[in-house]
């Protein structure tokens, strides 16, 4: 039976397995640091793994963020949890960061699609990057700055100074909507619309209004809603009877 009050044993540390495997301090930081290929050979590579995986050594990362001023942390700002187009972008995101070891913080935004308020002391001093999903450039002034690179998801890709955009068609998606049922004969539409004012909402829109402006006998009535199921189930009923 383990002694409550006995101590812990010390955690292994990568000089231990440099000890156990036969090479330097530097290698190991190679092979776990997945810098070795060219530098190592596989066997040598292989011999380190093993060695670790015995002694149960994990990297400490806080120190590794300390000695390298890199947190391979990145932050997702949303402007809600109850959509779950939200939850499958972080799901995303956290997947792909994980395949070149980074973490992802999933931040949901207190004022929704409005300005972001920084939720570490400094967002500059705590990540490595700032990903944001249909939410305005402007909003995120207060987690952005030169040396933070920005990747906009579902946003306005016009006046911002974004490292990357990573958008939708939306626009031919809502015209072959369109197209499709205007195809079939249809020629009166109820636009079910979100209260929230974004870019992305705005170009589904217009596409929809281009579209239906250009069959004479067609016409479209716009009808806006909450963003929420139930919400867009009432505004659709109402709309219908």
């Amino acid at each position: 039976m383990t002694d409550p009050h006995q101590p812990a044993p010390p955690r292994p540390t990568s000089r231990d397995v440099a000890r156990a495997a036969g090479v330097s301090q530097a290698t190991v930081s190679l092979v776990l640091g997945g810098k070795w290929p060219g530098r190592v050979s596989e066997a040598t590579a292989r011999r380190v793994r093993e060695s670790a995986a015995e002694l149960g050594y994990r990297p400490n990362l806080a120190a590794r963020s300390l000695r390298l001023g890199r947190t391979r942390t990145a932050l997702l700002v949303v402007p809600a949890l109850t959509n779950e187009f939200f939850a499958r972008v972080y799901t995303g995101a956290a997947a792909v960061a994980a395949e070149h070891d980074f973490g992802v913080v999933l931040y949901p935004s207190p004022d929704g699609t409005g300005p972001a308020r920084d939720p570490f002391a400094s967002a500059r001093a705590s990540l490595d990057g700032v990903i944001a999903s249909s939410m305005a450039s402007d909003a995120l002034s207060a987690l952005h700055g030169a040396d933070l690179p920005l990747v906009m998801l579902d946003s306005d890709p016009a006046g911002t100074d974004a490292a990357a955009h990573v958008n939708l068609d939306i626009a031919d998606g809502m015209r072959q909507v369109t197209d499709h049922l205007l195809g079939l004969g249809h020629r009166r539409f109820v636009h079910l619309a979100s209260a929230v004012d974004t870019w992305t909402f705005a170009v589904r829109a217009g596409a929809l209004r281009e579209a239906v402006d250009a069959v004479p006998d067609a016409e479209v009535r716009t009808v806006r809603a909450p963003l929420d199921v139930r919400a867009g189930r009432e505004a659709a009923e109402q709309a219908l009877t």
